[in-house]
């Protein structure tokens, strides 16, 4: 008799191991379905893949559960987009060798087709001193895109010019001083040409008095021709320093002011004239 309660005592012991397994089975495989719902929601279709594989391989899986995966995993089969990946040369030659980086991790180049989650990915590929960077975009259920990745050589800087300095441009010449001087030539020829002519105007009319003309007349007519002198030199000069001002003189530095003050005087008995030039 105790024999045959030690054996009871273990059968039962075993069938609630067995049954705890069996529940733990289950658990873990509702887990895993929701696990691969939630990958699918992600977008992370390989992760999905994987964990509706694991839900249905469990054997204690209740087969509601079971179900669900394999229907998932059905679906995935044609969502998962797949992409053939060729490496070649510039003359569009195969490159034997070349290695292939798909987000930073190898991965061999044997013309199979490459799974990838949906989504941007980037594709390195290097042979020597070949190389070239693709970025490609996997779409859900595009399948066996072809995708062809062309090594280049590396680009060399070019050498920058040399730079040289632009020699500075001259300030635009001022003309206005040759205007000023111009103008002042214009009035001065006016001016000689009005008192010469009215100085012998008068210098006739004195032909008719001499000896006897009166000495406020004669001092008249010697102021108009000292007038018409003045004005002629002034003139000259004004027109000649226009010329010089415009054909020699270098321009003004942008910084600097120049200013030019003329005067003429001229009264009975007393004349003047004054150029200044300021800077």
């Amino acid at each position: 008799m105790p024999y045959e309660k030690v054996v009871s005592g273990l059968l039962i012991s075993c069938s609630l191991f067995v049954a705890r397994v069996a529940a733990a089975d289950a658990k873990q495989c509702v887990t895993q379905n929701n696990d691969g719902a939630d990958r699918r929601a992600e977008h992370h279709l390989l992760a999905a893949r994987d964990a509706y594989r694991a839900c249905v391989a469990e054997p204690e899986c209740p087969a509601v559960v079971r179900d669900e995966c394999d229907a998932a995993l059905t679906d995935l089969k044609t969502a998962i987009p797949t992409v053939l990946i060729s490496i070649v040369d510039q003359a569009q030659h195969d490159v034997a060798g070349a290695t292939l980086l798909i987000d930073g991790k190898s991965v061999p180049v044997d013309g199979s087709a490459m799974e990838f989650d949906p989504g941007a990915h980037e594709l390195v590929a290097s042979s020597g001193s070949l190389s070239t960077t693709v970025q490609l975009v996997a779409i859900e259920n595009d399948r066996n895109r072809r995708v062809e990745l062309r090594l280049v050589p590396p680009v060399e800087a070019s050498p920058l010019p040399a730079l040289t300095a632009e020699p500075p441009r001259p300030a635009p010449r001022s003309l206005v001083p040759s205007y000023i001087l111009g103008g002042v030539g214009v009035l001065g020829a006016a001016s000689f040409s009005y008192f010469a002519l009215s100085g012998h105007s008068e210098f006739n009319r004195l032909q008719n008095c001499k000896p006897n003309c009166q000495p406020d007349d004669v001092r008249e007519v010697r102021t108009r021709y000292l007038l018409a002198d003045i004005s002629l030199g002034v003139s000259v000069a004004a027109l000649v320093s226009a010329g010089y001002l415009f054909f020699h003189t270098p321009p003004p530095a942008p910084s600097e002011r120049s200013a030019l003050s003329l005067s003429v005087a001229a009264v009975p008995g007393a004349t003047g004239f004054s150029v200044r030039w300021e800077q």
